[in-house]
């Protein structure tokens, strides 16, 4: 990927208002940027090597030159530095940038009668190589981050060159202007390599952030916005960005009735990046499938392992000969269970846990002779779920630990004892419950993240209303 890796790490981030509690909130440090610049400097060395320099022509005194077919044989990486800058972005700057050119020549001389031309190649060594450019970090009217680089400068300290072939002489008629000029072409804020820089900010670093998934489609229903709302803040170790973090309703995009709560704070820089979370996120999906009708479900034979829900069996494991009243009044036939959500169900993220609180209605109906139902039993069921979670590939995975249900009866046309209770809620909803929570809990939580930045060495802390992601990153690009 054709782009700097400082630029990369800041295509990280998606940001929101201050003025409202972020969803999701990212911290990049200067251990981050540090790495990203020794990144970036590779990429740059591949991007120069072999970049063709402009033809050039003059004269110095009786001597007409023309230089042609030069290109960058060498690029040798400096040391770098990049700070913060407050309300603008970030400061890169350089020094020891060596660059070794290679290019053809020839030449005319004349003075009087004296007549002498001819031609050869050149090595031109440019050493002492100090550059500098801003990058100032903000959003478009989309919540999309932009990039620009502000203010290039480059200066060459020294050039040396060498020629092979011709009179030697004679170069020295012209070479001192000649390393002037391709001082000027490779240094200043048009040279070479100022002009790379501004490419690799400017159309590089922006089609990199065009590839950063600020919305992201969730089930082909919900969608994800990780929209910038606001500029990133800057402090002297770390830039710090912010952003909405809700999930919409994927064909109606309306703002949840209720706010992300606080964030948990922290001054830890020691590791590269931070990502706090929020259990904001997970609640608007919720929300919204409450309130798009998304958390019902109709449960059949299907679903349930060795024909669960039939009424008459020859065993014991049915649901007919366990709840006799059920095989008695409806033999020879199978029960469908209609599960629905009664309430939106709420994540709480404190203490080292997770918990996902629910409550929701179970319908039974029997199925009769040309496929029509008959309702006879309806239970209320309310469930509180302990979920661990880990970080892997960029995503936030989840699984069931504990998952404690209990169920009343609501409205019931058949006798059903307390005993009959506890095998629907042991054979039936938790066999089926679990596992749909863990299949949705292996397909992972998308983080704001570009293909080509992995994390590594990477900590989960679980605190109130926040997980609190803290990781190292390297560069794959």
């Amino acid at each position: 990927m054709q782009q700097v890796c400082l630029l990369t790490v800041v295509s990280l981030f998606v940001t929101s208002a201050q003025c409202k509690t972020p969803g999701l909130q990212t911290r990049i440090t200067d251990r981050a940027l540090e790495y990203a610049t020794e990144v970036a400097l590779d990429i740059l060395s591949k991007q120069v090597t072999g970049q063709q320099i402009p033809d050039q022509h003059g004269q110095s005194g009786g001597v007409k030159f023309d230089i042609t077919g030069m290109n960058v044989k060498q690029f040798t990486k400096p040391s770098s530095r990049v700070s913060l800058i407050q309300n603008v972005g970030l400061s890169w700057s350089t020094s020891g940038t060596g660059l070794a050119i290679h290019g053809d020549f020839k030449y005319k001389y004349r003075k009087g009668i004296i007549k002498i031309s001819d031609h050869g190649s050149f090595d031109l060594k440019a050493n002492s190589i100090n550059f500098q450019i801003k990058i100032e970090i903000g959003m478009d009217g989309t919540g999309r981050p932009t990039m620009k680089a502000v203010g290039c400068s480059c200066y060459v300290g020294s050039a040396d060159i060498k020629f092979h072939g011709g009179a030697a002489w004679i170069y020295n008629l012209f070479s001192g202007q000649l390393e002037n000029t391709l001082k000027d072409m490779v240094g200043g804020g048009n040279g070479l390599l100022c002009k790379q820089l501004n490419t690799l900010i400017d159309v590089n670093g922006m089609k990199s952030l065009q590839k950063l998934p600020v919305t992201v489609q969730i089930a082909k229903r919900f969608l994800l916005d990780y929209r910038f709302l606001s500029k990133p803040s800057f402090q002297t170790k770390f830039m710090e960005t912010y952003h909405k973090g809700e999930v919409y309703w994927n064909a109606v995009p309306v703002d949840a009735p209720f706010a992300a709560p606080p964030l948990l704070k922290s001054s830890d820089t020691s590791r590269m990046m931070y990502i706090w979370l929020s259990d904001y996120v997970f609640n608007t999906m919720s929300y919204n499938a409450l309130k798009y009708n998304q958390l019902q479900y109709n449960v059949t034979n299907k679903d349930l392992p060795s024909g669960v829900l039939n009424t008459t069996c020859p065993q014991s494991t049915c649901i007919g000969k366990i709840i006799k009243a059920i095989g008695t009044k409806f033999p020879n036939t199978t029960v469908m269970l209609y599960m629905k959500s009664t309430s939106m169900p709420n994540m709480t993220v404190q203490n080292g846990s997770t918990v996902v609180n629910a409550s929701g209605d179970i319908v039974f109906f029997a199925q009769q002779p040309g496929g029509k139902y008959t309702y006879f039993l309806t239970l209320s069921a309310t469930m509180s779920t302990t979920i661990s979670l880990m970080i892997q590939n960029e995503k936030v995975f989840a699984k069931v630990l504990k998952l404690p249900i209990s169920v009343t009866v609501k409205d019931s046309k058949i006798p059903v004892s307390p005993e009959e209770l506890n095998f629907i809620v042991k054979g039936i909803v938790s066999v089926f419950v679990e596992p749909k929570l863990n299949e949705l809990g292996a397909a992972g939580f998308p983080l704001p993240v570009i293909n080509s930045v992995h994390f590594t060495n990477t900590q989960l802390t679980v605190a109130k209303d926040t997980l609190l992601i803290a990781t190292d990153l390297k560069y794959s690009g």
